[in-house]
């Protein structure tokens, strides 16, 4: 065991009613810097919370499976942590704008901050990391008071029973605002910030007992497969036997909490791991999903990779780039239970098709040949950059062979600033050295710190030189639109190739069926960029058509 010090403190608050009441749990000999851990009581107060939870930081400090931190524990009603409708309740606004940077700027906490919370305090440290995934780097949430659906008349009495209207009105309105309920439950802050939480590294710690006496393993395992679903990675345990209190929470909380040691500690490959990859290549048992294909196109044979089965999503990707852009984010999919086809473009690789005088007519209809060879089915088409001119292309000539289109790195309208053209060109400039090609496809195509190395290879020339030409055959207009279906857009906010006024301009255009959201830090590259942000997001959209 470490000794711990325990003190009181007061915060004078514009958004909850002042002063607020924290408590302040360290190790004796904690040093300025260390993390902050924002560790949030349930619904019956914080009285018993500190003497109960205490005995475990106090454990785990002292077998070093929690690092030294900075544990606050601020004092509330039942608030669920979130900013109600009542005057002088928006908690979630004190917690990150108020309290975290007081325990910084007073208490000597450093920069890294996590949450957690049980119960109320589960539901709440859920909602505070999945809204805010850039101030947290772990979640540890412990029996969460949430309900297995976000739409409010649709909760059953069984998930509720604890929790009566006049509750719910004081925090969401008399009568209760259906709207404001379900833009706070977790399930939907998760998947509204679905990007953002794995761009961000979050870790996320999730387990109830499979007979809490208040039902919450149901919103707690409602919770999981939404997660699941849509591929955001995360620790989840239904503890057998486990009840809302008892003898089970004392070792559930230590497991908690070794949890955040873990997550905060760097990450290093596995020793025994690494042996096994290194002897067996084809470790990756995906592989096996793996196969190839070649068509008969429309002027040519055309080469086709496939991993999985199941709905089928089509892949084409950027101007002069070659099928492997996809191999990831293919092997990803069809681990999710998806087919996943992804062609090689017309001169590159074993597509051998014709490109002179090439169109975007014709590049529409090697796409709609796959679709028809392969595809059981309509397919969702997936375009990266020039790939996604394709796809609508081909989404508007062939509109009985797509059910909707994605959209990675959205351009064609607004042209990127000369500085980038010249460097997309220098990319393909054969006579360029070594270094000065590098640098050009760091500045065309990397966000700033990213590592641009890993496309030094796999330009196509004579393929991007033919697409180009294909670009001027028909005009924006015919295929801006994807012919009426459904667009989603994946945009990176560092993209200077395909700035994202193209894709605000899309969505404004088609506000019934466009939508978007923004990738941090990533690039016109943005596969190699952020590969799991884009997975959620392809998958979130996959699961939302479904």
């Amino acid at each position: 065991m470490s000794e711990s010090v325990l003190s009181r403190h007061e915060l004078s608050s514009v958004n909850v009613v002042s002063p607020m009441t924290y408590e302040l749990l360290q190790p004796a000999d904690l040093e300025p810097g260390s993390p902050v851990l924002l560790w949030l009581h349930g619904g019956d107060g914080p009285e018993q919370f500190t003497p109960q939870t205490r005995p475990a930081f106090e454990q785990c400090w002292g077998d070093g499976s929690l690092p030294p931190m900075s544990v606050v524990i601020p004092h509330s009603t039942r608030s669920f942590w979130l900013d109600g409708v009542g005057e002088n309740a928006a908690w979630e606004t004190m917690l990150t704008e108020e309290l975290l940077p007081r325990v910084r700027e007073q208490h000597g906490g450093g920069d890294v901050a996590v949450t957690g919370g049980i119960s109320m305090g589960g539901m709440g440290s859920l909602r505070l990391a999945f809204r805010h995934p850039e101030l947290f780097a772990a979640v540890v949430s412990m029996e969460p008071g949430i309900e297995p659906t976000e739409i409010y008349g649709e909760v059953r009495e069984r998930d509720r029973v604890f929790r009566r209207d006049g509750v719910m009105e004081a925090l969401f309105g008399d009568p209760v605002d259906a709207s404001l309920y379900r833009r706070n439950h977790p399930v939907q802050v998760a998947m509204d910030n679905a990007v953002d939480i794995v761009a961000s590294g979050l870790a996320i710690y999730l387990e109830c007992g499979d007979e809490d006496f208040l039902h919450l393993q149901n919103g707690t395992e409602a919770l999981h497969r939404r997660l699941w679903d849509v591929g955001i990675r995360h620790e989840y345990r239904s503890v057998r036997g486990g009840n809302h209190i008892g003898r089970s929470l004392g070792p559930r909380l230590i497991d908690a909490l070794r949890f955040l040691g873990r997550s905060l500690e760097e990450a290093t490959e596995d020793e025994q791991l690494s042996l096994v990859k290194a002897g067996l290549p084809q470790f990756d048992l995906t592989n096996e999903l793996k196969r190839e294909t070649v068509i008969e196109g429309p002027t040519g044979p055309i080469q086709v990779w496939e991993y999985g089965d199941g709905e089928p999503v089509l892949l084409i990707p950027s101007l002069g780039r070659g099928a492997a852009d996809f191999e990831d984010l293919a092997r990803r999919l069809a681990y999710a239970g998806y087919h996943a086809i992804y062609p090689e473009p017309r001169g590159i690789n074993g597509s051998t098709g014709d490109l002179r005088d090439l169109s975007m007519a014709d590049l529409a209809a090697d796409a709609a040949a796959v679709v028809h060879a392969v595809a059981n089915g309509p397919v969702t088409i997936v375009g990266h950059a020039f790939g996604n001119r394709v796809s609508r292309m081909t989404a508007t000539d062939y509109p009985h062979l797509v059910d909707s289109v994605v959209l990675l790195c959205c351009g064609g309208q607004v042209r990127p600033a000369p500085e980038h053209e010249e460097a997309l060109i220098k990319v393909f400039d054969v006579e360029a050295s070594d270094e000065d090609h590098l640098a050009a496809v760091d500045l065309a195509f990397f966000a700033e710190g990213n590592d641009a190395s890993v496309w030094f290879d796999g330009w196509h020339g004579v393929a991007a030189a033919g697409q180009g030409a294909a670009t001027a055959s028909q005009p924006i207009e015919h295929w801006w639109g994807a012919g009426g279906k459904d667009l989603f857009i994946v945009q990176p906010d560092e993209d200077v190739m395909a700035v994202t006024e193209n894709a605000q301009n899309l969505c404004a255009a088609f506000p019934d069926r466009a939508s978007m959201v923004m990738v941090k830090h990533a690039g016109h590259a943005l596969l190699p960029e952020q590969p799991e942000a884009v997975e959620v997001a392809v998958r979130s959209w996959l699961t939302r058509v479904r």
